[in-house]
């Protein structure tokens, strides 16, 4: 029998993996019946065909591409970095390979692909499908032009002042703003609002409703408590009970630093007022001095009768 040299047994090998390469199916990737839009929390299921009918899939694997990364990460076994995708299960069931996702969140959009690892160029990657999971999450309302950021529940201004909020909202989509007020039948469709020169009258409770643009099922609102007090700040448990959380730290803030400032400036005046009567209560140095007697025109009247003699200083 014919002995065949390593190198050709090589050969062959490399040969028969090209050749494998080349008659391996294209990849395609299929989302499988599904609601569509995808809401946030709903399931989803992928699956990786190619148009080699009956062709063994144990080769292809799906990917997701990460852009914080700036790569493909494979989502096949427990590779390094598959722990970021704990919550997507990969499975091969009567020849089929599935990518199946439930409970869908925000962090699953994204392009998703499939590939074959025994083959090279780009008819081994499918073309890539973005998932696009639509969401809404919470409504924030802020203060336009001031340092406080967030409010919460509540918020004080001074009457004549102008009031400015703004409404945000995190959403897969750029929401629809409403605002209202309680008790009135207007609707501003706006992301901000803006009171000018308010008064006592425009007190009430306010609320911003954030829409999703094509699914009216996905709506949050914030409401706030607008309270406005007079020129003088009166300073009462229920004014200062009802002010915003920044404008409560300041309230109390600022009379403790007066506080401390007051008692700091005491502090000094005592230390120096203590410094100058030790200073004074030292003796004088005892030097040549000249006496002063009785009848002079420098002499200290003396409550002794007879004194003789003379008085030094």
């Amino acid at each position: 029998m014919a002995q065949f040299p390593p190198r050709a047994w090589l050969l062959s090998a490399a040969l028969a993996l090209a050749l494998r390469a080349a008659l391996a199916g294209v990849p395609t990737l299929h989302l499988s019946a599904q609601d569509s839009p995808l809401l946030e929390g709903s399931n989803v299921t992928l699956e990786c065909l190619t148009d080699e009918e009956g062709e063994d899939l144990s080769g292809f694997f799906f990917q997701k591409y990460s852009k914080w990364l700036h790569m493909w990460i494979s989502l096949d076994s427990e590779r390094q970095l598959r722990c970021w995708f704990y919550d997507v299960t990969v499975s091969h069931e009567d020849g089929r390979l599935l990518l199946s996702i439930s409970n869908l969140q925000s962090w699953h959009t994204g392009p998703y692909r499939c590939a074959s690892s025994n083959a090279t160029g780009n008819a081994s990657v499918s073309e890539a499908q973005d998932l696009q999971v639509e969401y809404l999450h919470n409504v924030f309302v802020t203060r336009s032009n001031t340092w406080c950021g967030t409010i919460g529940e509540t918020v004080t201004v001074v009457e004549g002042a102008n009031l400015d909020l703004l409404c945000s909202a995190d959403a897969s989509k750029d929401p629809i703003y409403e605002w209202s007020r309680e008790g009135d039948d207007w609707v501003v469709v706006s992301k901000s609002l803006t009171l000018p020169k308010v008064n006592r009258e425009q007190m009430g409770t306010y609320t911003c409703q954030a829409k999703h643009p094509s699914l009216p099922q996905l709506t949050k609102s914030k409401s706030v408590q607008v309270f406005v007090e007079g020129m003088e700040r009166s300073f009462t448990l229920e004014s200062v009970l009802t002010r915003s959380t920044p404008m409560l730290a300041l309230a109390v803030a600022l009379p403790a630093v007066v506080l401390l400032l007051v008692v700091l400036v005491f502090a000094v005046l005592i230390r120096r007022h203590r410094a100058a009567a030790k200073k004074k209560a030292v003796p004088e140095d005892s030097g040549q001095r000249t006496p002063i007697y009785k009848g002079s025109l420098e002499s200290v009247p003396s409550v002794v009768m007879g004194d003789t003699h003379p008085l030094v200083m």
